[in-house]
């Protein structure tokens, strides 16, 4: 009598560890040929999913607010909007990404802004690929890429800032909640949101190099913004 093996019971697929599980990565530059070699960067990263590499701030937005995202890279000149904005505007979403202001010009002032914008860290465009992956890595572990901000940019800030405003930047530097900082500030979240669109601003103007040629778009598209929050 011939005996028929059983076919051997499937086994349980095991999750991959936290640290092993693929990076879902949004790319957001208005350079196509920035574009084409980022993306071609992180295909060769076996732990890095593309999900999108869009040209503008709109398009991010709709990407994002459709697929789970990570880690967003954002370039900081896109034209009619900026990095700075977009990194308000991820954060704003139920499950946020982390964001990383990737510039060519990744100055003090930069920083000081992008801890107003919520940003995780701020990337050289003159930085290695193999840099720019462990600094994503670093963003999609939930840690800092933002380096501390030098006591030299105190004196900009006090001409730049209201007392008030420093208070609020003070808070946001040591990593308080904006929603904590309303309360301890006496704020309501959407006069505290105001705040920090006006902050953002101020410190935008700062931010531009004076080595780069002069912006196409004006800061004013941060006024609608602070309209629909004052």
């Amino acid at each position: 009598m011939t005996t028929i093996a059983r076919p051997p019971s499937p086994q349980p697929v095991r999750p991959l560890p936290a640290d092993e599980r693929r990076h879902r990565l949004l790319v957001v530059d208005d350079h196509p040929a920035v574009r084409a070699g980022v993306r071609e960067l992180l295909a060769d990263q076996p732990d890095f999913v593309l999900v999108a590499a869009v040209g503008t701030a709109e398009d991010a937005m709709s990407v994002a607010e459709c697929d789970p995202i990570d880690v967003a890279v954002v370039d900081y000149q896109l034209g009619a909007r900026n990095g700075l904005w977009v990194s308000r505007k991820l954060k704003r979403l139920a499950n946020p990404p982390a964001v990383l202001i990737y510039s060519a010009y990744a100055d003090d002032v930069l920083a000081a802004a992008a801890v107003v914008a919520e940003a995780d860290g701020i990337v050289s465009k003159g930085q290695l690929g193999p840099e720019l992956c462990h600094e994503i890595r670093r963003a999609a572990r939930g840690q800092s890429c933002l380096r501390p901000v030098p006591t030299s940019l105190g004196e900009v800030m006090r001409r730049s800032l209201t007392h008030e405003e420093q208070a609020i930047f003070g808070m946001l530097l040591a990593g308080i909640e904006p929603s904590e900082t309303a309360a301890t500030l006496g704020f309501s979240d959407a006069a505290l949101e105001a705040r920090l669109w006006s902050m953002l601003r101020t410190l935008e103007v700062r931010a531009e190099p004076a080595a780069c040629a002069p912006r196409t778009a004006s800061t004013a598209h941060f006024s609608d913004d602070r309209a629909r929050t004052g």
